[in-house]
């Protein structure tokens, strides 16, 4: 037996029959524009079908809407592109408050950070400087820009954090001027820092400042590299533990000279939009383990490695007291009498006068990183290892 098939607008208005009826100034215009989407996008009624249909529902609202009004809502009902689309239209133009889901904010979590810091115990500064590719003991302040950005580029390097930098570094071809940098080492009161990403070194306009001039703006950078990942909440051991367990293409770790553990991350994003997104993707897994959202910024400040934080200033110099002397007075005088005039003494290097404060020490160099996390990557000492031993291999034995 072959059953009939239902008619869509006895079902339309059996659904009718269940809707509660507009009423005015108790969101009367929405109730009725869903009503239409229904008719339209659930049933596929026709304008003509889906009026008449609505006529029986509508004699309840108060107060009743006008043919032409019904009309106008099922029009805008089928030009939209879904249903979902159809019901945002028609709120914003009602003036109503959109409800957007909200996501739970992420924060840290120590004890997840403790977890999985559990799982590499002997993770210390010991164990992250042995797999540095680059030994960290042997850098300076330049060298250390050098391995990290590429011949042209420029880097901006601070000693006053709220300034246009004080030098505009510009990386070269090999061999370069190791010790460029060295005069900021010690004397810094609050520290050295560079800007993450390079720059062109250019003063430019900028726009979230009012047009006023910056060449540390994002309208400076020339290439979206790095992202600086720090935490000034998490243990700093627990940090270290977890940090070298990441897959994460990680160039530096290094200390701030304070409490927090600074990591450069190779991003190489194509454009700020691209670094944005690449971000937005790592920053709840970071958030939890205890980094800075905050810091997660395209154009940040980050510590310089080699330099001293917090340093006491030299004593003020003691003067001998003043004598008369003559300027031709000659030092020593031979057995006979005559003078003997002594040569100047070579100059000194003058003793580093600075004392206290804090290294803002590095502990791994990588220029060309990977995905491998570095609790995975050998050490130093076994790569050198194994190159004596295949050197041995191929010379029978013998180690020339």
């Amino acid at each position: 037996m072959k059953l009939a098939a239902p008619n869509p607008i006895e079902l339309a208005r059996n659904y009718l029959r269940q809707c509660p009826p507009a009423i005015s100034g108790q969101g009367g215009h929405m109730a009725t524009f869903r009503m239409a989407v229904a008719l339209v996008r659930r049933f596929g009624l026709c304008e003509a079908d889906a009026l008449a249909a609505m006529q029986d529902w509508n004699r309840t609202c108060q107060p009743s809407w006008s043919d032409a009004e019904l009309r106008h809502k099922l029009t805008s009902a089928a030009h939209a592109s879904s249903m979902k689309t159809a019901v945002c239209k028609a709120t914003r133009a009602s003036g109503a408050r959109i409800a957007t889901p909200r996501r739970p904010k992420v924060e840290f979590k120590p004890e997840t950070l403790a977890r999985i810091a559990a799982k590499l115990p002997v993770a210390d500064f010991d164990f992250v400087r042995a797999r540095s590719p680059k030994c960290p003991e042997t850098q300076t302040p330049a060298t250390f820009l050098q391995h990290l950005y590429r011949p042209g580029e420029s880097v901006i390097v601070f000693d006053v954090f709220k300034s246009q930098g004080r030098h505009v570094c510009q990386c070269v071809e090999q061999p370069f001027d190791a010790a460029v940098l060295d005069h900021l080492r010690n004397g810094c009161c609050d520290g050295v820092w560079f800007l993450c990403n390079p720059v062109d070194g250019k003063f430019h306009p900028n726009p979230r400042l009012g047009g006023r001039r910056s060449r540390r703006s994002e309208e400076s950078v020339t290439a979206w590299r790095y992202l600086v990942v720090e935490s000034d909440e998490a243990d700093e051991k627990l940090w270290l533990a977890a940090l070298v367990q990441m897959p994460l293409r990680i160039a530096a770790i290094y200390t701030s000279g304070g409490r927090s553990i600074h990591a450069l991350v190779r991003m190489d994003a194509n454009s700020k939009a691209d670094w944005d997104a690449k971000v937005a993707t790592l920053k709840p897994l970071l958030t939890v383990l205890g980094a800075d959202p905050a810091a997660m910024t395209a154009v940040r400040l980050t510590r310089l490695p080699g330099c001293h934080r917090g340093q006491d200033g030299p004593p003020a110099p003691k003067l001998p007291p003043a004598r008369k002397r003559w300027v031709d007075e000659p030092l020593k005088f031979a057995a006979n009498g005559d003078p003997i005039w002594m040569p100047d003494e070579p100059p000194t290097k003058p003793a580093n006068l600075w004392t206290g404060g804090k290294l803002q020490e590095l502990f791994y160099l990588n220029p060309e990183p990977d995905m491998t996390p570095i609790s995975q990557q050998p050490t130093r000492t076994e790569i050198h290892q194994k190159w004596l031993a295949e050197v041995r291999r191929k010379n029978g034995g013998i180690c020339v």
